[in-house]
C-alpha cells in the first residue's frame, strides 16, 4: 500500500506542475488510510474549487478521477487531465 500511495502521490505532483503553470493554485494532501488528493482552486474564482485524486484500476493503470469519482484521464496524460480539470472549474482561455 505504501508503494501505491507514493506513486499516486508522483502521479499528483506532476499533474500539480501543470495546472500550476497554468496559475491554479494546487494544494497536495495526504493523509492516512485515504488515497492522496490534489486540491485545486481557481484563483479568478476562489470558490470554485476540486480535488483531483490519482488511484490504479485492476490492470495497474493509473487514472485522474475527480472527487465525485469522475475518471478525468490516464496519469500519464497530465496536459488532458490539467485542461478537463481546468473545464470542470470552468476557466476561460485568453
Amino acid at each position: 500500500m505504501m508503494a501505491e500511495h507514493g506513486e499516486g502521490i508522483d502521479h499528483l505532483r506532476r499533474l500539480a506542475a501543470q495546472l500550476e503553470a497554468h496559475a491554479f493554485q494546487v494544494r497536495l494532501r495526504s493523509a492516512a488510510g485515504l488515497y492522496p488528493r490534489l486540491h485545486v482552486i481557481n484563483p479568478m474564482a476562489p470558490a470554485r474549487t476540486e480535488d483531483v485524486l490519482a488511484a490504479h484500476e485492476e490492470d495497474g493503470e493509473w487514472w485522474f478521477w475527480l472527487s465525485w469519482a469522475g475518471r478525468i484521464g490516464h496519469a500519464e496524460d497530465v496536459a488532458t487531465a490539467a485542461e478537463r480539470v481546468a473545464s470542470v472549474l470552468h476557466v476561460i482561455r485568453r
